[in-house]
């Protein structure tokens, strides 16, 4: 499949959605959550989410505000993750970050108001049958709190400056990346009506990709290194400091191949999320080849 067309159109449709969900207004507040909400970047998680509620047999309308939700978890996230006492970064794709534009006080307001938006979105979804709803709406709390996305990041402040272990890096991103990817297929799954069968196969999927996601991220911010803001700069404990450059893109293509096979029996539907999987190892690659040639 054309996976370039097909991410671009559905980046549209989750780009409009946001919009709409915060029209521009006046208020600081309102100025500030669009800055970042509305800022680009993949929406890979709601593509997701939108993927697996097809492949289910849904539709993307009904599951829009889930997966709107999901993106406005992620971008409260980074909204944090930016700050001083996180990681205190300047630039986020490629402009200022929200607190260098509105201040410190006013960045932990945007993310508590996208933390909290996105379960009212959920809440006033349409066309969803409510226990289909309740159960997706619990998977992404669960994915957004302590046992998910919060956890990993407080094991990852813990951790900076420490010798780290692939348990111990496991652990971490588990939590703070692999959560919300599963939480994507899993709300699109409930949401599209998916049976328990269904259901597994899209859980091992979206763990496994979240899996392969973060060693690529973490190969490409070591090989992208040069603004002094990297993991390893700040002492992080990631794939490539465990395992080695080599090592950690083969266990970027090792939970690729997972996630592959996980799909094998759901036919052309899943096409979408096959090519997701398979593009997101291939940067890597194509990166480490480039910084050897």
């Amino acid at each position: 499949m054309d996976l370039e067309r097909y991410l671009a159109a559905r980046r549209r449709l989750v780009e409009r959605a946001l919009a709409a969900a915060f029209p521009a207004g006046r208020p600081a507040l309102r100025r500030a959550i669009r800055y970042s909400l509305l800022a680009g970047g993949k929406r890979l998680r709601p593509i997701l989410t939108v993927a697996a509620a097809e492949v289910a047999g849904g539709t993307a309308r009904a599951v829009l505000p889930f997966a709107c939700a999901l993106e406005l978890i992620h971008t409260y996230s980074l909204v944090h993750d930016d700050l001083p006492a996180m990681d205190d970064d300047d630039l986020r794709r490629g402009r200022p970050t929200s607190h260098k534009v509105y201040g410190e006080g006013m960045a932990i307001l945007v993310g508590d108001a996208l933390l909290t938006e996105a379960f009212g979105l959920m809440a006033g979804a349409r066309g969803v049958a409510p226990e289909r709803a309740v159960h997706a709406i619990a998977e992404v709390a669960a994915a957004a709190g302590e046992q998910g996305m919060v956890g990993g990041q407080a094991l990852d402040l813990a951790g900076e400056g420490r010798q780290g272990t692939l348990a111990q890096v496991r652990a971490i991103h588990r939590r703070k990346t692999g959560a919300l990817f599963t939480a994507a297929v899993r709300v699109g799954g409930l949401v599209g009506g998916a049976k328990a069968p269904l259901l597994r196969r899209l859980t091992t999927y979206g763990e496994q990709l979240g899996l392969a996601f973060q060693i690529v991220d973490d190969v490409l911010d070591a090989l992208e290194a040069g603004d002094g803001r990297t993991d390893a700069a700040l002492e992080k404990v990631t794939y490539p400091g465990v395992l080695g450059m080599d090592g950690a893109r083969a266990h970027a293509a090792r939970a690729r191949d997972a996630a592959l096979a996980a799909l094998v029996p759901l036919g052309q539907p899943a096409e979408p999320l096959r090519a997701v999987a398979t593009w997101v190892v291939a940067q890597a690659d194509v990166l480490a080849l480039a910084a050897s040639a």
